[in-house]
């Protein structure tokens, strides 16, 4: 996806909050950078980077998340405890 010039990606900046967004293509749960979502949203891309650096094509919100990818759990540690008090009942 594409950004404006000198625009810095939101994964490399590591701050600010992240959104859990399941991806149709590998049907990992990504930790995405708000800011990255605003980029997407605003220039109508449809796809979004996620903190591990993949390129998520998010899957219908309806659907359950998938399997947490090791690599955003890793680098957001905030993911983690997200998902865990999402499905707590």
């Amino acid at each position: 996806m594409s950004r404006p010039r000198g625009q810095s990606e939101a994964s490399e900046l590591g701050e600010g909050a992240t959104i859990s967004v399941t991806c149709v293509l590998d049907g990992r749960c990504h930790s995405v950078p708000d800011e990255e979502l605003a980029i997407g949203i605003a220039y109508r891309g449809g796809q979004y980077s996620a903190v591990c650096g993949h390129v998520v094509t998010p899957a219908p919100m309806v659907a359950p998340d998938g399997e947490l990818c090791p690599a955003c759990a890793e680098r957001d540690a905030s993911h983690r405890r997200r998902r865990g008090f999402r499905f707590r009942r």
